[in-house]
């Protein structure tokens, strides 16, 4: 029997030969694609000397595999405490992750052998395999992999599409890289603005439906909403909190589907205003406050922030993802037709300056990047 000593590193270099294997055909196969179809760009070549852009040593295809094996070795090794057999199926595909993650880096980084993080990604990743903690050599793996593969995600990624062409654009220089992340701290980030939208609706929706729910068909919370309705002297205090249980109820679980968001955001927070008004600022502040003592003690109160949190989302909209943007779309009330009329004029004007011209204006300064600067093609 081939001891495990033996045996560990003939699985983790056939985990990298099979890497090696998959590289050398993959790129064949593209350089082949990019040789039938020439461009003055792109002239015939060897396809062992071909190296098209889509094939840097920054390709996303490439470190995504090797993430995704990664984590599968991380998975397998953990499983292996258990179970040990996992743990040696675990390290051919760390062989593999290993030999990508050596192979793959982001145009904007620097060699690994220059790299602080690398330098340290590399001994930590050497000294585990050399005592044989698969476990640490495949979290060390996984942690450095998604790191850098959730960088170049949140910097548009290791290459760049030109939005009037559509062609692949040279990528981001680490200059570029710094000024648009400073930008995004300065300025946000436009293209996640319905993420926290999302979260918004749906965390204050899921929150008012549930304390409706319990409103409505929990005794305890029933009283104590009653008890609040008479001290506060409303009329009708059995019907008001029969409508304010119904209220959070219906608006909340249709405020998480995103339903009518609009209007059950105004009624919320019409809501949370009558009991600010009623409740939280005669019972709750203390009375004899000085002027930010009290501003301090009336921002504290949640319904504050509710309210607020209604006010964006009334202005700002349910989102793309949500029943009213579904509606809007059939309708087609998410057109704007005085944007779509200049965006016409826009191509209009520019086909026919390409056709007095008689050539694309991007032919003689390159496709143009972000930012309106020339962009020309590079490698690692």
């Amino acid at each position: 029997m081939i001891p495990f000593i033996v045996l560990a590193p003939l699985a983790i270099a056939g985990g990298g030969l099979f890497g090696l294997a998959e590289e050398h055909f993959r790129r064949r196969r593209l350089a082949t694609q990019a040789s039938s179809q020439p461009t003055p760009d792109t002239p015939h070549s060897d396809p062992e000397e071909q190296d098209p852009p889509v094939m840097a040593s920054g390709d996303p295809i490439q470190i995504k595999r090797s993430a995704l094996a990664a984590r599968a070795a991380l998975g397998l090794s953990a499983a292996g405490i258990w179970y040990p057999p996992l743990m040696l199926v675990s390290v051919p595909v760390i062989g593999y992750s290993a030999y990508n993650w050596l192979r793959t880096r982001y145009l904007f980084e620097k060699p690994k052998h220059n790299s602080p993080l690398g330098i340290l990604a590399g001994l930590a990743l050497t000294g585990s395999l050399v005592t044989g903690n698969w476990l640490m050599a495949s979290l060390v793996l996984s942690v450095d992999l998604s790191g850098r593969k959730m960088i170049s995600s949140l910097t548009e990624g290791s290459r760049l599409i030109d939005n009037d062409s559509g062609k692949e654009v040279a990528p981001f220089d680490f200059m570029a890289r710094i000024k648009y992340l400073f930008r995004i701290m300065l300025q946000g980030e436009p293209r996640w603005e319905w993420f926290p939208v999302l979260l918004a609706r749906v965390s204050m929706g899921l929150f008012f439906a549930i304390s409706g729910w319990n409103k409505l068909f929990m005794v305890s919370h029933w009283n104590g909403l009653l008890a609040a309705m008479i001290a506060t002297g409303l009329p009708f205090p059995k019907f008001m909190s029969l409508v304010l249980a119904w209220l959070e109820l219906a608006g909340g679980a249709l405020l998480t589907v995103g339903f009518m968001s609009t209007f059950f955001s105004i009624a919320l927070a019409f809501a949370m205003i009558v009991a600010i008004v009623t409740v939280e600022i005669p019972f709750v502040i203390p009375p004899g406050l000085g002027p930010l003592d009290w501003l301090d003690w009336f921002l504290y109160l949640p319904q504050v922030l509710y309210v607020i949190i209604f006010l964006w989302l009334v202005i700002k909209g349910p989102g793309p993802y949500s029943a009213d943007a579904v509606i809007a779309r059939k309708l087609g009330f998410d057109k704007d037709p005085e944007e779509e009329a200049k965006m016409d004029s826009e191509k209009s004007d520019s086909e026919d300056h390409k056709t007095d011209s008689g050539k694309n204006p991007d032919d003689e300064f390159g496709p143009i990047g972000p930012g309106g600067s020339s962009w020309t093609p590079q490698h690692a």
